[in-house]
Parts: C-alpha cells; sequence; structure tokens
C-alpha cells in the first residue's frame, strides 16, 4: 500500500482514482433517480448514503488485499491507514452533492438540481484531467487528447440519465 501520512503534521498523500471512483459513483446515483418520484431529502441521503458505503467497502477491500500479499498480524494502524487513504472517494463525491444541496435550499425543482449536480461531476472529471495535464506541463494538444477522457466519462454519466428517463 502506498504511504500515506506517518508523521503527525505531512500531507496525506493524493488518491486520484479515489476522487474518480467517488464522483463517478455519487453522479451515477443521482443520474439513475427518478425526479418524478423522489423527493431532495430521499435523494440526498441516499447519495451520502451510496457514498459511505462506497468508501467503506473500497477502504476494506483495499486493506482486504494488502492483507493477502503481506505476512503479520492484522493492525489497527493499517487499517486506518487503509480508509484514510481511501477518504478521496468521499471527497470527490463532495461536489455532486453539494451541488443537489445547494439546489434544495435555493427552492429549485429536484430536476434542476439534479441537472446541475451532473453537470458538477461531469465538469469535475474534465477538471481532474486539465489538472493532471497542467502539472505534468503538457501541450495544448496532449492536454486535449487526455481531457477527452474526463468529457467522455462525463457523458457516461449524462447517458445514464437518458437512457432511464
Amino acid at each position: 500500500m502506498e504511504s500515506e501520512t506517518e508523521e503527525a503534521g505531512q500531507p496525506r498523500e493524493a488518491n486520484t482514482p479515489g476522487m474518480i471512483y467517488g464522483v463517478l459513483a455519487v453522479a451515477t446515483v443521482i443520474a439513475a433517480e427518478s425526479t418524478r418520484r423522489e423527493t431532495y431529502p430521499k435523494l440526498v441521503v441516499a447519495s451520502i448514503v451510496v457514498m459511505i458505503l462506497y468508501w467503506l467497502a473500497h477502504s476494506y477491500s483495499t486493506y482486504l488485499g494488502t492483507r493477502f500479499h503481506h505476512e503479520g498480524d492484522w493492525t489497527l494502524r493499517e487499517a486506518v491507514r487503509a480508509f484514510f487513504h481511501e477518504v478521496a472517494i468521499l471527497e470527490g463525491a463532495l461536489l455532486p452533492v453539494l451541488a443537489l444541496l445547494g439546489g434544495w435550499v435555493a427552492g429549485a425543482s429536484l430536476e434542476a438540481g439534479v441537472t446541475a449536480a451532473l453537470w458538477c461531476a461531469g465538469s469535475e472529471l474534465v477538471l481532474l484531467e486539465v489538472a493532471a495535464s497542467l502539472r505534468r506541463h503538457l501541450g495544448l494538444r496532449a492536454m486535449a487528447i487526455e481531457t477527452v477522457v474526463g468529457v467522455v466519462m462525463g457523458l457516461g454519466i449524462l447517458a445514464v440519465r437518458v437512457l432511464l428517463h
């Protein structure tokens, strides 16, 4: 397992895959819900439950995988490290859920709130691709090619919405 915060005060290692998984998981749930039958409270709670379940399942499976590959007894420290590393799943899922909450607070229709959450999710995926390209100092052509991956994932979320509604 990758090393995260060993000492207090050190920054946690970035877990970009976790962020991608988080935004995709929660956005897919939001996209799949029927705005004709659901309400803001139900959709927000369902999104939060999915975020937490996905984080717990991914964290535990990561930790379980390390136990298969490394000898030794179970340690609380290793388990906590796995759960802390995978908190990026919650971070990735946060923006779409906040957009959904914003729609609710603003009094927007549920359809408008869902649309805002899905656009936020798609934008987050594209921005993560752009940030990775900028960090690696890629040229415009290479950045555009890599950004297409984020666009395709965002379109996949919208496809779920269209196919189910």
